[in-house]
């Protein structure tokens, strides 16, 4: 059967030996994938570079913080406690890491206090209540002080370790004269409370070892054995036995055991 002209034309052209013609090969230019990354590149580093600017411009108000953590300390002060040293401090929570809290790390006559104020929200939202950070270090409670670099090696600072809680502080070198007076003043508060405890302590052994020392009593005109007894609450068998006397019989000036030592 012979095929008409119009469908030999429509036919599609054919490899020669017959088969499926080979797909062409995308070309791979060098200079077209560098573009590409570099595109990709930049990119990535404009988002990395929008979200640390939207991060860093949030660190917080220094000054105004300071206010407000000095205003707040005085409202916690006990009756009879005062501040004798303080120094602005900063902290960092590993959740908001870029974002600062400033605050104030005060020295009272009994313990450290600090306040810190937390910075805005990045996102704007509703108004509300300032809200606080706030701790307290006893004097009279064991307190650890560990000093150097903290926030991974990015500024210098402390870390206070207390049974219950530690807290990591940071500290600007300028403000460094001032954080040494408030640790020296807390050092200083501490070794008194030692002090005064130790004092106790051998008041009350003196105390004790008194009450143990054996209590003699000198014979007046008018006493008797059996007055004795009664004054010194004991028997009048135990006088006896205590003093070797044979009978009740006493006379003036006679030395009388009337406590033993116990």
């Amino acid at each position: 059967m012979e095929r008409s002209p119009a469908s030999v034309a429509s036919l599609p052209d054919l490899p020669p030996g017959g088969g499926v013609r080979p797909r062409k090969e995308r070309s791979r230019n060098p200079f077209a994938i560098v573009l590409r990354v570099s595109a990709w590149m930049i990119v990535l580093v404009g988002v990395v570079a929008g979200v640390g600017v939207l991060l860093f411009i949030h660190r917080g108000d220094a000054e105004g913080s300071s206010r407000v953590a000095n205003r707040e300390l005085e409202h916690l002060l006990q009756p009879g406690e005062t501040i004798e040293n303080r120094a602005p401090v900063l902290q960092r929570n590993w959740w908001d890491y870029f974002r600062v809290t400033h605050g104030v790390l005060a020295a009272t006559n009994r313990r450290l206090v600090y306040v810190g104020v937390p910075p805005e929200a990045v996102l704007p939202r509703e108004p509300e209540p300032q809200l606080l950070e706030q701790s307290a270090f006893p004097y009279d409670r064991p307190i650890d002080i560990w000093r150097g670099k903290v926030f991974l090696g990015t500024v210098n600072g402390i870390i206070i370790r207390a049974p219950e809680q530690m807290r990591t502080f940071g500290v600007v070198s300028s403000e460094r004269p001032r954080l040494d007076s408030v640790l020296a003043n807390m050092r200083r508060r501490q070794a008194a409370i030692r002090e005064a405890a130790e004092r106790e302590r051998q008041d009350a052994l003196a105390l004790a070892e008194r009450t143990r020392r054996p209590v003699f009593h000198v014979v007046q005109r008018g006493e008797a054995l059996e007055l004795l007894a009664r004054q010194y609450n004991v028997s009048v068998e135990q006088l006896q036995g205590w003093n070797n006397l044979p009978d009740p019989r006493i006379r003036i000036g006679q030395s009388l055991l009337v406590k033993p030592r116990t």
